[in-house]
């Protein structure tokens, strides 16, 4: 259906979309300073920040309308594209918020004794204090990232990996497509995200010595190419075992000092399937599906924070795919087991049961990497909202600047951007 028929047989009369996006971005003005105003994390501020988030939300769906209207095919064939997942996923990564805000809130208000019900556990506290937002909270949480501890932090991933090229000094090594690039074409990607900050890390996983946010331990050098689709739900790193391996050779990788991973695509319809993964590299990442990672060291990520990288794109996927409802398929390879094979210790059990609810129960494979529950349990599900939210599968969303997927949350929106009509 082409552009103009679709207009035609739109509800919306032309320009009446774009009207409503500068209607909302001036409720959002409001809201946000209604929020920044607010004394103190009582149930009233998190109330105005619900508020905020469903007027975020009703941007997202005005643009899901727009984009809609604008492409020149059927609605099913665009579903179907990067563009709308990735809008199917920041819609459903605001519901989550909205949700989460107003149990903040009811929790907070007060009882007929004139008592809040409970207080909010610090875990989630650092969680939504990680930018400038609030109360024009600028030096609590992680904030804007230190150029100089993200320095440090690729020389240590390309030192314990010895990435450098034996004879140019230019060239470093990728594990994922197991081949060499200009290093201006490396990225040092995180596996839990910097924008979460240490305290959130050290909830989630337990305290470690030395802190790791910033450690080898939680990332990958990896090239452009591979970074740019890292965090979309298009692809996940799992244990490289045979098919229904014995429970020996289960033992044996979890016991491993260098565990072998390799590359799963966890989205068979994407749309870029067939397209080569990198233009100097004829591989497409169809034929990247599978394909082992190559590492130059017995050094390894710590095996925790590729769980959390894998259950965050395992959200990404359902939430791109999964927006009129229904369930959808669970992750599985060819004989019916699940991408992540191995049983281990890797985040609290309460905090995964509330990502499994968020799923549906048909993922419970999920629990296998449970460790004794801790923290908050809403907290898991909290973080991956604010990353989706924050990182939208596809760079840069209408209304996303480069500024606000790094260092600001859902609810810190810039001026600019709401003039820019997004």
């Amino acid at each position: 259906m082409s552009t103009l028929k679709r207009a035609a047989q739109s509800p919306e009369p032309p320009g009446s979309l774009e009207e409503q996006q500068r209607q909302i971005n001036d409720g959002i003005r409001v809201a946000k300073k209604r929020v920044k105003g607010h004394g103190s994390f009582n149930a009233q501020f998190w109330a105005n920040s619900c508020e905020l988030e469903t007027l975020l939300l009703q941007r997202a769906e005005t643009d899901r309308k727009i984009s809609l209207r604008d492409f020149e095919g059927t609605a099913s064939e665009w579903e179907q594209t990067d563009k709308a997942q990735s809008i199917f996923q920041q819609i459903k990564a605001q519901e989550t918020t909205i949700q989460l805000y107003q149990t903040r809130a009811d929790e907070l208000e007060p009882t007929k004794k004139g008592q809040a019900k409970r207080t909010l556990r610090d875990g989630f506290m650092k969680l939504f204090c990680t930018s400038k937002m609030g109360m024009n909270i600028t030096n609590t949480g992680q904030g804007a990232r230190d150029s100089r501890m993200q320095s440090t932090f690729r020389q240590e991933l390309i030192k314990t990996g010895d990435a450098k090229h034996p004879k140019n000094d230019d060239a470093l090594w990728c594990p994922v497509m197991g081949n060499w690039f200009d290093e201006d074409f490396m990225q040092a990607a995180h596996l839990f995200p910097h924008m979460h900050g240490q305290e959130v890390m050290d909830t989630i996983f337990g305290k470690k010595r030395p802190p790791e946010l910033f450690s080898p331990r939680n990332g990958l050098l990896v090239s452009r190419a591979i970074e740019k689709y890292f965090d979309s739900g298009k692809f996940v790193i799992v244990p490289d075992l045979p098919d229904r391996p014995p429970l020996a050779e289960l033992i044996s990788w979890v016991q491993a000092e260098c565990r072998g991973y390799r590359v799963r695509v966890i989205d068979p319809k994407w749309e870029k399937l067939d397209h080569a993964v990198s233009i100097h590299y004829g591989i497409t990442w169809r034929e990247l599906d599978g394909k082992k990672l190559q590492f130059r060291t017995k050094f390894r990520p710590a095996a925790r924070y590729l769980y959390f990288h894998y259950c965050i794109q395992v959200l990404r996927r359902a939430w791109g795919h999964n927006m009129q409802g229904g369930s959808l398929p669970v992750l599985r390879d060819e004989i019916g087991r699940p991408f992540w094979g191995t049983p281990g210790r890797y985040m609290p059990k309460n905090m995964l049961l509330a990502l499994v609810e968020e799923l549906g129960h048909d993922y419970r494979d999920i629990l296998e990497g449970a460790t004794g529950s801790r923290g908050d349990s809403k907290l898991l599900v909290e973080a991956a909202a604010k990353q989706i939210h924050r990182r939208p599968a596809l760079k840069s969303m209408p209304w996303q600047t480069q500024d606000e997927e790094e260092d600001t949350s859902s609810t810190d929106v810039s001026d600019s951007e709401l003039d820019s009509g997004a």
